[in-house]
């Protein structure tokens, strides 16, 4: 098998695959959520178990009970999020970038009513912003599982547009491999 063969059927390969990952996406578009929670969770559990094996590793002495705290909260962490809920975390940030975005529409919005006095123009701008930023946070906040599953959406939508470039990828080269033979 030539090289354009490899290549071109490694291109069809990736563009099934993507296409396959982006519909399974737009058909549950938490997954990115859940995934993400799986991810986090194995890693809490493995820091959890790296900070205590480091604690009893080093001596008497030179112990540092935070060490020994930090690996137990991991782990019941991990554990919190792995067997119960299976959104908690990659909602939890949602919901933080949320509160966020109202704490800084909030900041906005006052120092656009400070600075209107003196720039009528910029103030109004500010305030505007301010208020867009604070409906995007109320929004976050109000309905993070909506924003998850948006991100989701998007995502399944880019790893599509990715399958039908290899998919065409493979057709080009499937022509260019006909030319050269």
């Amino acid at each position: 098998m030539n090289s354009i063969s490899k290549i071109k059927y490694f291109s069809l390969l990736s563009g099934i695959v993507f296409l396959i990952a982006g519909i399974y996406m737009i058909i549950n578009p938490l997954f990115i959520a859940y995934t993400m929670n799986i991810i986090f969770c194995v890693l809490l559990l493995i820091e959890g178990v790296s900070q205590i094996s480091a604690y009893l590793s080093e001596k008497r002495e030179g112990r540092s009970n935070w060490r020994l705290i930090e690996g137990i909260v991991s782990i019941i962490i991990g554990i919190y999020f792995l067997a119960g809920d299976s959104l908690g975390f990659p909602i939890a940030i949602i919901v933080a970038v949320g509160i966020w975005l109202l704490l800084i529409g909030i900041s906005k919005l006052l120092m656009g009513m400070r600075v209107i006095k003196f720039e009528r123009n910029i103030g109004q701008r500010l305030i505007i912003i301010a208020v867009i930023q604070i409906l995007f946070g109320i929004t976050v906040i109000i309905n993070p599982v909506f924003v998850a599953s948006y991100i989701s959406l998007l995502i399944a939508i880019s790893l599509i547009v990715q399958a039908v470039v290899a998919i065409f990828r493979f057709f080009r080269l499937n022509r260019m491999e006909r030319k050269l033979k």
